[in-house]
């Protein structure tokens, strides 16, 4: 494939106009020709990109990952080029195949009696089922002993928590009202309510066996590195009491639910955002009793890991006892240290700029200090956040700290010096940032009865000589590492890969019914919150498909635009002799062009199931 420019004019001394054509040569009986692929129009690029958009697409028609463009402004424009070509092969496809069908079969049919029924949603669940049967999930379970019964309600309780995230309760309606769902896995005999949590407490009996498996799969399929672990803890809150749960405990919720009961969850994931292993713990877990435990059990799952990786942490996580396992394991390790360590003033004036992009801007500081690196990391986009939140914290403090002095000489305010006190340390912890950077002192009066009776007689406040220190540092975090040898660029990307796993969080918390938990006992609760976690794997590999043929949806977008390809029923009466009989037939939607661009990418025909004639009297 190639593109060349044409010009085209109306007529004598009207304007020309140029467009784009994607051709290719082709050998006919009268020797090579090109043939017009399809019309581009009027595209806005070089003439010295044309060979790497052709490339792009044909790339992407193709399946050759490798012939993708780095340029967005190429990728976006491919990926149109591409949809425009799917769907005129599929017109193609149709008349190809109106001409290939047997002989009509007219009838005598009552237009007034044609009616659509049954309608449910089937390509979400056409997408989601093919990950499910390429993963070999199904074998897996068979060969331990679970009934295909069985099999048939498990994956649709994963499949619904992808396309209709919601308890167990809701996704049993979700599968009997609404879905084409046992079309594709197969209608169990028993579908009762109580039929979906037995399987749930079914499903979490193999936990450990079903991620061994997926870790491996995975690997194999997409040829991963896995050099890197990624390990980060969220939690979940519980509607309810939940007294029948040792794990639900009070905690510090992430969701700002302080007032309800919390389950944690705790991921290890690789470099390219891939789940090796989850663990829950109860509510109130510290993050920094976890990581061996974690460490320990994926070892004992994939014994391959037992060495030589990075781990990388936030620093929440990242304490001394913590790090001296991952040495004593031979595990390296990048991690958020806590504090600045032993960077001063000056070194905030003497950084390197590693990445710059428009405004975006990255600057490091390096030192090397007992077989480790400490790199000081500056990101303006950081910069302006850390302002902002400074300063609207500085404003509101100062404000609060006047109120409380013009109190002192008004009717009804606090005056009493130990309440006055308590008030300003109640402060200091709502706006730590702007606490850090003055000194307030509470001048009692000089003459009192009691202690009891002590009156504040002022207020006064002065901004501390280390302020400038404070806000030289804004934007700026260190991180920790042992790998030496690491340029100080590599260290920084390998960091922020630890945005993957913030996403894999998100993704279960927003689009896979992480939150709430609505069950009151310990299995239930650990099996709805493994369900999510089966559901991401599946979740994960579609998005990371779409991603390498340019497309950066995510799951949310595509499963809305996957909802309009529906399974339906058309019911209509056909007269034979002096009788009529009611026919119906069972078929799936003409696939729309977005449709068959998703499915291209996955390697999937756009035909979720075929078509199914039978009569009713």
């Amino acid at each position: 494939m190639y593109i060349k420019k044409v010009k085209k004019q109306n007529a004598p001394g009207k304007k020309a106009y140029e467009y784009l054509h994607l051709v290719e040569n082709v050998r006919t009986e009268r020797g090579p020709r090109q043939r017009l692929i399809l019309n581009l129009g009027a595209l806005d690029i070089a003439p010295d990109k044309y060979k790497e958009l052709a490339n792009t697409i044909e790339g992407a028609l193709s399946g050759q990952r490798s012939l993708s463009s780095p340029d967005p402004k190429i990728a976006r424009h491919a990926q149109q080029a591409v949809r425009s070509i799917l769907e005129k092969r599929s017109k193609e496809a149709s008349l190809l195949e109106m001409g290939r069908a047997p002989m009509p079969d007219y009838q005598h049919v009552d237009v007034a009696s044609i009616e659509a029924s049954e309608a449910r949603t089937v390509g979400p669940e056409y997408v989601c089922h093919s990950i499910w049967k390429e993963l070999g999930l199904n074998q897996l379970l068979l060969t331990e002993g679970v009934s295909p019964q069985d099999l048939m309600i498990i994956e649709t309780l994963v499949l619904g928590r992808l396309v209709f995230p919601a308890s167990e309760r809701q996704t049993w309606q979700w599968a009997e009202q609404r879905s084409a769902v046992y079309e594709l896995v197969g209608r169990p005999v028993k579908k009762s309510l109580n039929s979906f949590y037995r399987a749930t407490d079914i499903l979490f009996d193999h936990k450990d066996l079903i991620e061994t498996h997926l870790s491996k799969t995975e690997k194999e399929i997409f040829s991963l590195p896995e050099t890197l672990c990624l390990f980060d803890l969220t939690n979940t809150h519980f509607e309810g009491q939940v007294l029948g749960n040792p794990k639900a405990k009070f905690g510090r919720s992430k969701q700002k639910r302080s007032d309800c009961r919390l389950l944690t969850l705790a991921l290890i994931i690789d470099e390219l955002g891939f789940v090796k292993y989850s663990r829950l713990y109860p509510g109130n877990q510290q993050e920094t009793k976890t990581l061996s435990e974690m460490i320990e059990s994926l070892v004992a799952l994939r014994p391959d890991l037992a060495k030589n990786r990075t781990v990388i942490m936030d620093a929440g996580i990242a304490t001394e006892d913590n790090l001296a396992y991952l040495r004593k394991r031979h595990f390296h390790y990048i991690v958020v240290n806590r504090g600045k360590g032993d960077f001063k003033l000056g070194d905030t004036k003497k950084m390197t700029v590693i990445r710059q992009e428009d405004e975006f801007k990255i600057e490091v500081k390096r030192k090397e200090q007992d077989g480790e690196v400490l790199l000081l990391c500056r990101s303006m986009g950081r910069v302006a956040k850390d302002q902002g939140i400074r300063g609207r914290q500085e404003q509101l403090f100062l404000e609060r700290l006047q109120y409380y002095k013009n109190g002192l000489l008004k009717k009804g305010h606090t005056k009493l010096y130990g309440k006055v006190v308590e008030m300003i340390g109640r402060l200091r912890e709502k706006h730590p940032r702007a606490s850090k950077l003055y000194d307030v002192e509470v001048i009692p009066e000089k003459q009192a009865a009691s202690l009891k009776s002590l009156k504040a007689a002022d207020i006064i406040w002065k901004k501390r000589n280390g302020a400038r220190q404070h806000e030289a540092f804004e934007g700026c975090y260190v991180l920790r590492t042992d790998r030496m040898d690491l340029a100080d660029k590599e260290i920084w990307q390998t960091y922020i890969m630890l945005t993957r796993i913030e996403r894999a969080f998100r993704s279960l918390k927003s689009s896979l019914g992480l939150r709430p938990n609505f069950h009151q006992t310990e299995q239930r609760a650990d099996a709805h919150l493994f369900i999510s976690v089966l559901a991401y794997h599946i979740l994960h590999i579609i998005e990371h498909r779409l991603r390498q043929h340019g497309d950066h949806r995510s799951w949310q977008a595509i499963c809305r635009n996957l909802s309009t390809h529906q399974r339906l029923t058309i019911e209509y009466n056909v007269k034979e002799q002096q009788e009529t009989r009611r026919c119906h037939l069972r078929l799936c939607s003409r696939p729309e062009p977005d449709h068959q661009l998703i499915y291209h990418f996955l390697g999937l025909s756009g035909t979720p199931l075929g078509r199914r004639t039978y009569d009713k009297k």
